[in-house]
């Protein structure tokens, strides 16, 4: 009994709402037209978006899976899951390949600097030069090419770490390996 009232109070209420909602209707029924109106025409708008983008994702499927049916798509896909971890062990063997040679790289020479003097006062010009030859270390050579009037002698040095290793050097050895090491 209690179950039958309340349907009918639940009845009674939802009445009284449509009854107003029509009442509002009809009194506003050239403002509502207008809202109405406006309604359909955003909705025809996002309809025409919408299949828009589905018309470009279809476009998008055909271009990625061509006519494949769903056994085919799953062989394709297991087929590039394969091959990316093919081509991901090969970049990283590449990977070593590349740390290798930049380790070894730094053993191979990469700067020079030259310095050229005049170191006696009885020649004309600055004939004389010092080259440095360093590695990615700064370790290497300078080699120094004294020319004199009546002979030209040649020396060369070891370099360590961009220092003396066993013979001092010179002003000009020194400033060739700062250039050296400055490139």
């Amino acid at each position: 009994m209690t179950n039958s009232i309340n349907l009918c109070i639940i009845k009674l209420f939802i009445m009284q709402i449509f009854d107003t909602l029509i009442q509002a209707i009809q009194s506003h029924q050239n403002q509502t037209l207008l809202i109405l109106a406006t309604v359909v025409i955003l909705l025809f708008l996002f309809n025409i978006i919408v299949a828009i983008f589905t018309f470009k994702a279809y476009r998008l499927q055909k271009k990625l899976f061509g006519d494949t049916d769903k056994e085919n798509l799953k062989e394709i896909l297991s087929e590039h899951i394969n091959r990316v971890g093919v081509v991901q062990v090969k970049l990283n063997d590449l990977d070593k390949i590349v740390a290798e040679m930049k380790r070894q790289g730094l053993t191979h020479v990469q700067k020079i600097g030259i310095v050229r003097f005049n170191p006696f006062s009885d020649t004309g010009s600055d004939q004389s030069f010092v080259i440095a030859i360093l590695n990615g270390d700064d370790d290497g050579l300078v080699i120094s090419s004294l020319h004199g009037r009546d002979r030209t002698r040649i020396y060369s040095k070891e370099v360590k770490a961009g220092g003396e290793a066993d013979y001092p050097f010179s002003d000009e050895e020194r400033e060739a390996i700062e250039r050296a090491r400055r490139r």
